[in-house]
């Protein structure tokens, strides 16, 4: 027996799952099917009351949904550390709502959550990882039922050190508010 029909047969398949895998992965990136956010261009929120304060030295920048949005939307697909939450979220990076309220160069800020719930964020994560405030998941926007209408989401999937403990309590839902801390 020949071997090399066989051998051809099976290069031909290997080489055609190679083009495809080439062909798919900017289809894939695009989808936000990985875990490094990216850009997408979804049709923004018409919510326009306020859903979030950024408190600075300053005074106060209040956001609506649509002007979250309006910053620029972007989609990771990554797990959480709650069972059955993991998924698609989608919405504006961290840095970029900071920099929008005159917060860019602070060194932590506090995130307040309708419960009463507070957390600090130091500026190293957003500046390391791009955390999100998602608004949305999977494609719909986010109600108080299901965490939102606005959540502090972190790339977990994307660097093995975000899967540690303490990063856990830095998932901040039901955000509310944001504060400029100075150490």
């Amino acid at each position: 027996m020949n071997p090399a029909p066989c051998l051809t047969a099976l290069s031909l398949r290997m080489l055609v799952f190679v083009l495809l895998a080439i062909l798919l992965l900017p289809v894939w990136a695009a989808a936000g099917a990985g875990p490094v956010p990216v850009r997408v261009d979804l049709p923004l929120s018409k919510d326009d009351r306020s859903v979030l304060v950024v408190q600075t030295g300053a005074g106060e920048h209040s956001f609506s949904l649509a002007q979250l949005e309006a910053l620029g939307l972007y989609r990771v697909s990554t797990s959480t550390f709650w069972p059955g939450d993991e998924g698609v979220f989608e919405g504006p990076l961290l840095a970029d709502v900071l920099k929008a309220a005159g917060l860019d160069d602070v060194a932590e800020v506090r995130v307040s959550a309708l419960d009463g719930f507070t957390q600090q964020i130091a500026r190293e994560d957003w500046t390391r990882w791009p955390v999100m405030l998602a608004t949305r998941k999977k494609g719909q926007p986010m109600t108080t039922r299901n965490k939102g209408p606005i959540r502090i989401v972190y790339p977990r999937d994307m660097d093995p050190q975000l899967a540690d403990a303490r990063y856990r309590l830095r998932w901040v839902w039901l955000v509310k508010q944001i504060e400029g801390v100075s150490r």
